[in-house]
């Protein structure tokens, strides 16, 4: 049977998103039919405002992971079932069901509300996480990132179209909990801020990449340096291997790249987009989770 890859529209009442129909990786351990109320939304969480990414000051923001009591700006309420298996890359589709609402992660059964919708391409591949459907290096331009279909064929993305649903002025994008090394940098850096209405995937990936590519600041480079212990003898070595290999991979030349050290330089072989996740917290605010991955994307020219 031919396998399409349909194209992405803004859902609307009554119809919806259909990925290709496929069977999944690992179909033990998922849920089934009668465990889906325990944890699919069965209303839109009610008083979301889309325009309001969050209700926290940046500083409160970072101190939400630091074991501060949870409050409604901090807890989320959709999903509740939500973790990204990037270690084993386990299926996370629904069980007993081969239609999925569009824009969601993880995937629910056709015609669950949602209180919002991201396009595809951005979330985590339903399928595998580990190998997302948007493959992208974040050092490069969102032009070189390439779309991975279900029949293994790199295409480009549709990089006009719209990124999130209903359209917000504003989107947060954060570091996802999955993960810690990214999490701390970004707890520091603060948000990726996306003032856009209406905003497009470029408009996302644009971004992202801006957001890695902004050279350390002193304080940075202060706090690596300071890290220098018995087992890290020379904090700064493996930021200058992580400079010459992204000037490599930039096709730059070395002395001119390498002049400052930039924000991409501390994730060392994390470059690879894993793609975002929405999260909406109890008080209706909501916020796009970002997982990088190590793994190699395929160049293009």
């Amino acid at each position: 049977m031919r396998r399409l890859t349909p194209r992405w529209n803004p859902p609307t009442s009554g119809t919806g998103f259909v990925y290709p129909i496929r069977q999944p990786l690992a179909p033990l351990g998922l849920p089934s039919a009668g465990m889906a109320s325990n944890y699919m939304p069965t209303i839109p969480i009610p008083g979301m405002n889309l325009n309001n990414p969050t209700a926290l000051a940046w500083q409160q923001h970072m101190a939400t992971g630091h074991g501060v009591p949870q409050t409604p700006a901090n807890t989320p309420a959709w999903p509740d079932y939500a973790n990204v298996p990037l270690r084993d890359g386990l299926s996370v589709l629904p069980a007993d069901t081969l239609h999925w609402t569009p824009g969601t992660f993880p995937p629910l059964p056709f015609g669950t509300p949602v209180p919002l919708h991201i396009h595809p391409s951005l979330l985590p591949n339903p399928l595998n996480p580990t190998i997302p459907q948007l493959q992208w290096d974040i050092l490069h331009r969102p032009e070189q990132a390439r779309h991975y279909t279900g029949r293994s064929i790199l295409r480009n993305v549709k990089l006009g179209e719209t990124a999130v649903f209903p359209s917000a002025e504003e989107i947060w994008i954060c570091a996802d909990e999955d993960s810690p090394f990214l999490s701390y940098w970004m707890q520091r850096w603060g948000p990726i801020m996306i003032k856009e209405s209406n905003a497009k995937i470029i408009d996302v990936l644009d971004a992202i990449h801006a957001y890695f590519m902004a050279v350390l600041s002193d304080d940075d480079l202060r706090l690596i340096r300071d890290s220098h212990s018995p087992i890290n003898p020379t904090p700064l070595s493996a930021l200058q291997s992580s400079a010459l290999k992204r000037a490599d991979d930039a096709y730059e030349l070395r002395d001119i790249s390498t002049r400052e050290y930039r924000r991409i330089d501390v994730l060392g072989g994390f470059r690879q987009f894993g793609g975002v996740r929405p999260v909406v917290f109890q008080d209706g605010t909501w916020r796009l989770m970002l997982n990088l991955l190590s793994y190699p994307v395929p160049k293009v020219a």
